[in-house]
Parts: C-alpha cells; structure tokens; sequence
C-alpha cells in the first residue's frame, strides 16, 4: 500500500467517524424533549427497583410508567 492510499485510508475513516459522531449529537439533541409522562412533564420520581434493568416513573398525575 502506498503513502497516498494509506492517507486516503485515514482521510476516509476519520469523516466516517465524523458523520457517525454528529448523527450522534443530532439524534441526541432532536430527542431530549420527548416525555415520558402523559402530560407532557418531566417525571417526579424513578425507582430501579422493579427488576432487572427496567426503571419505574411516577409523574406528576400519579400515573407509574416503566421503560420497557
């Protein structure tokens, strides 16, 4: 492999890596206003007691919502 392949080669990972990494930060940034909560509110509470890996909410109606 020559000198100008293998910089092509980085050339080319390196923007990959860069469109996957803003893909990231968009996708990040477009869903953080989505609730979980029927009224559209941040939740009150969480409790991770509820078994392995699911997460209890209770929102500010009382109304218990699980991540699963």
């Amino acid at each position: 492999m020559t000198r100008r392949q293998k910089r092509l080669t980085y050339v080319i990972l390196a923007a990959l890596m860069l469109a996957l990494f803003a893909g990231g930060v968009v996708y990040g940034y477009s869903g953080r206003s989505n609730t979980i909560c029927k009224d559209g509110k941040p939740p009150l509470q969480e409790n991770d007691y509820v078994g392995i890996g699911q997460v209890a909410y209770r929102c500010h109606n009382g109304q218990i919502v699980t991540n699963s």
